[in-house]
């Protein structure tokens, strides 16, 4: 007789425990499918960034092409990118016919010597252009497409295997002087 109550005992006890799991409530966040969102997180806004074709066209030293002489480089900027301008960063000799010259462009820093833009002001480009003295000044032409954010957040987060990121000034990107 203590088997049969004591079964009962369990019956109604475990019988008990299954109404209240059932009717508990159940809590989800979001949209009910966390494992859709744990796969495809958000995508934080990052800061305008662009990939700028500069070209340096007239009377300097480079080969002619199409009848005339031009260098040309590509960066990749934190925005804005402003002005660009060619600056003279060598000395002007009498016996030598040409000076050295260096690309300085107005923007927050390049990517990926900044992982994230900094000061707005000018920056050298990895270009050393020899301008011949005299004649008309060289002309700089300049390019600027902004990445999309899911572009930006690829790069940032080394998810996009881009081997030829185009850089800055060699060992950096280095402020320029603003004259």
């Amino acid at each position: 007789m203590g088997i049969c109550k004591a079964t009962q005992f369990w019956t109604v006890l475990m019988l008990a425990g299954l109404i209240a799991v059932g009717c508990t409530p159940r809590t989800t966040t979001g949209s009910g499918n966390e494992a859709t969102q744990a796969q495809n997180p958000s995508i934080p806004e990052y800061p305008p960034l662009y990939n700028v074709d500069v070209e340096v066209c007239g009377n300097i030293i480079a080969p002619l092409e199409d009848g005339k002489r031009c260098v040309s480089t590509q960066l990749r900027l934190w925005g804005p990118v402003g002005e660009a301008k060619l600056v003279q960063t060598g000395v002007s000799l009498p016996s030598v016919s040409a000076v050295q010259h260096k690309v300085a462009i107005a923007s927050k820093g390049c990517y990926p010597a900044y992982p994230q833009p900094s000061q707005e002001q000018f920056y050298w480009a990895d270009t050393i252009i020899q301008v011949n003295r005299g004649g008309e000044p060289p002309t700089i032409e300049m390019t600027q497409t902004q990445l999309s954010n899911q572009h930006v957040h690829e790069l940032v987060t080394g998810t996009l295997s881009d081997s030829t990121v185009p850089t800055f000034g060699g060992v950096g990107c280095e402020p320029a002087p603003a004259n």
